[in-house]
């Protein structure tokens, strides 16, 4: 595997990361928008804005340019629900934030009252994290089977 250089896109330069921000290999989950793991499916929210922030929104807030993964199954579900661009069946993918792509932080670790399971993930440039994940054929079963296990 090639290394990636550790530098992060231009337009990182909106924000300040924040001071919890680090390397860690979390296992987490993501939707998948185009269906595969592939790049279109890893973009950041910037990127999956049009390299926009919504208007209204904080420019300098950097869960807007992270690319959001969850360690709870049933969270990245509800996720993919609330987005209309989301198509059922929902394809989600399982994997690992590896440390060569970049900088994690969860939820609560900013928030020590949050119940999420979101954690955000920024980039480095050029970094390919779709390699590490892989898609989970059927989605439903295997929430069904994850509840079971965590009885």
């Amino acid at each position: 595997m090639t290394s990636i250089d550790k530098i992060f896109p231009d337009y990182y330069k909106r924000f300040k990361l924040p001071i919890g921000a680090h390397e860690e290999s979390i296992k987490v989950y993501r939707a998948c928008r185009s269906g595969k793991c592939d790049k279109d499916s890893f973009l950041t929210t910037f990127e999956e804005n049009g390299f926009l922030v919504e208007d209204g929104v904080d420019t300098t807030d950097p869960s807007n340019y992270s690319m959001s993964t969850y360690e709870n199954p049933k969270d990245v579900k509800r996720f993919a629900k609330l987005n209309s661009d989301m198509q059922v069946p929902y394809r989600i993918a399982i994997g690992y934030t590896n440390p060569i792509h970049g900088l994690v932080q969860r939820a609560r670790e900013k928030n020590k009252k949050s119940k999420s399971s979101h954690v955000d993930w920024w980039l480095y440039k050029n970094a390919t994290p779709w390699i590490e994940f892989n898609l989970i054929h059927d989605f439903d079963n295997y929430l069904i089977r994850y509840k079971e296990r965590i009885k």
